[in-house]
């Protein structure tokens, strides 16, 4: 037959939902040819006995726009069986871009999603483009494959310039917005994304573009989808911690009634001023679905803990002073926080649940790592009791330890235990309804902050057998967002479909260590989590991962829609 590739004898788990079988898989020309028994040699036989064969996982919000330009494997996904990503969410996108707005567009990136200024200033490759320009630039370049939305922020510096930043749109304005939407449609964009939370801002300290934006505006871009008859929204609106309020509930059934595509809606999770607006989120999309719309919020199986430090975070941007202060270049910023009515108002702002998406505890603050050895005896000391010990307010220990060390002091924060069981209980609400998405590891952001990228592990190890069966878990990173994205050809493991399968060792596989990395561009730093029991990951027929150890092979696709 000239195949390429045989898997033999493997459990086949197809991203139906179906029970497993055992069966060969046969590879050619970088999509399957036949599953069943397969006589025969190939230029390549993997013995899976004893291994689970199943559709690579997709990835449906991450933003690895820019890291593909220095890591082609969109790592540490990869490492977690994801072999399809899609970028370009919550309203961010380098392109379409005018050559003068590029690096401004970095900054609004590096300040939003958490990428390193550093390692953008030495990374990023992009000179301004179109959106076809952007993607073009990946091609025979990818380990994985990489499709990605057109952002509303980039789309409106386009056409507005730094007004984007502060006033609505004209009409002419909106109708040059839609031509650049169209024509990253025809170019092969995936959708459209936007977002309006106010704890967006670029480095100026301004909420982003997006945030701008009117209704007439959103449903304008929206609605250029009608014309393609394909691809997503994604839409954070500026009330989903509180589950939505009627007019942004509107505002979303009313993009699926211009654009007829799904509509993707951002995590379930509680919040410190809203600890219920999850649950209002999904009687809301569960109410849309009873009515034939496609809403589709996502669920995360990970116990975010977070990372900081005072030289480069978001963590506090929707808290007005403390993002005043924060977006201050140096020496100003340090001046600022050593002003004790500054500290007053950052006192009174961090001890109010008021419109603080991130709870924080001084009781769970500790410090992670020094910078200065002469303080090694504060790690793994919580801020209370540096405090109690020094006499002083936590915040005013927080601050002092930070300003010691140029604010370079890594903290660290976690959930407590009932903090852990509120989590479960949110994802065990979601997690059975179908219409509910797998999702929101926020890959390639927030690098010093969190990692999320082994959700996909943990849905398959933490909940598995219950709620779910191994075929349901499957379906939900395989099958389900193939489907509410179009993406031809991928998500099933089926004769036709292109070869994107993984080899797993059910009993080895487990999250490994979360661990700081070192290897960006200009020697910035990331935190990654490893992985075990992933025998083999294959893009398009090829195996681009052995036992976590990258072969070299470089197959991924650019996902443009047809």
């Amino acid at each position: 037959m000239g195949l390429d590739l045989v898997i033999r004898g493997g459990t086949v788990v197809d991203g139906t939902g179906l029970p497993g079988y055992v069966a060969d898989v046969a590879v050619r020309d970088g999509r399957i040819v036949k599953i069943g028994r397969v006589d025969g040699s190939a230029a390549r036989t993997i013995d899976a006995s004893g291994l689970t064969v199943t559709p690579g996982f997709i990835d449906v919000h991450t933003h690895y726009d820019v890291q593909l330009d220095w890591d082609p494997l969109a790592t540490p996904s990869s490492w977690h069986g994801t072999t399809s990503v899609i970028a370009g969410n919550c309203g961010f996108t380098l392109a379409p871009a005018k050559p003068a707005d590029v690096d401004w567009l970095a900054g609004m990136l590096s300040r939003v999603e958490g990428m390193s200024r550093k390692a953008l200033g030495e990374g990023l490759k992009f000179a301004g483009g179109s959106f076809a320009d952007y993607w073009r630039r990946f091609d025979g370049r990818l380990g994985v494959n990489v499709g990605s939305y057109v952002g509303h922020c980039a789309v409106r510096r386009f056409v507005m310039g730094d007004d984007a930043s502060s006033r609505q749109a004209t009409a002419d304005e909106i109708a040059a917005m839609q031509e650049l939407v169209r024509q990253a449609m025809r170019d092969g964009a995936l959708g459209f994304s936007t977002s309006q939370i106010p704890i967006h801002v670029g480095e100026d300290g301004r909420e982003v573009p997006s945030n701008h934006a009117g209704r007439e505006e959103i449903l304008a871009l929206s609605s250029v989808l009608a014309e393609f008859e394909r691809g997503a929204l994604e839409i954070i609106p500026r009330s989903f911690a509180s589950g939505y309020d009627d007019a942004d509930r509107q505002l979303v059934l009313d993009m699926y009634r211009v654009s007829g595509r799904p509509v993707e809606l951002n995590i379930l999770v509680p919040t410190p001023d809203n600890p219920m607006g999850w649950d209002r989120t999904l009687q809301f999309a569960k109410e849309a679905s009873a009515q034939g719309v496609r809403l589709h919020p996502q669920f995360t199986t990970n116990e975010l803990g977070l990372h900081l430090k005072l030289s480069d975070t978001f963590i506090f941007d929707e808290l007005p002073t403390w993002r005043n202060v924060l977006t201050l270049p140096e020496p100003q910023r340090s001046e600022r926080l050593r002003d004790p009515a500054v500290r007053a108002k950052l006192s009174a702002e961090f001890d109010s649940p008021e419109g603080r998406a991130a709870a924080f505890s001084w009781d769970l603050l500790e410090v992670e790592a020094v910078c200065d050895e002469r303080n090694r005896s504060w790690v793994g000391r919580t801020v209370t009791d540096m405090a109690a010990e020094r006499g002083v307010s936590p915040l005013d220990a927080f601050l002092d330890c930070a300003l010691a060390e140029d604010l370079e002091t890594q903290w660290q924060t976690g959930l407590n235990e009932i903090g852990k069981q509120f989590i479960a209980h949110v994802v065990r609400s979601g997690i059975n309804e179908p219409f509910v998405m797998a999702g929101s590891s926020d890959g390639g952001a927030h690098l010093s902050s969190f990692v999320g990228a082994d959700y996909t592990t943990r849905l398959m190890t933490e909940w598995v057998p219950d709620p779910l069966t191994f075929e349901q878990a499957i379906w939900r990173l395989t099958g389900m967002p193939a489907t509410v994205h179009a993406l031809e050809g991928r998500g099933f493991l089926r004769e036709g479909a292109w070869a994107d399968i993984l080899l797993l060792d059910r009993a080895r596989l487990k999250v490994g260590d979360t661990r700081l990395a070192r290897d960006f561009p200009a020697g910035t730093e990331r935190y990654v989590v490893d992985a075990e029991g992933y025998a083999a990951v294959i893009v398009n027929g090829q195996v681009v991962l052995e036992d976590g150890r990258h072969t070299g092979a470089l197959p991924g696709h650019v996902l443009r829609g047809a």
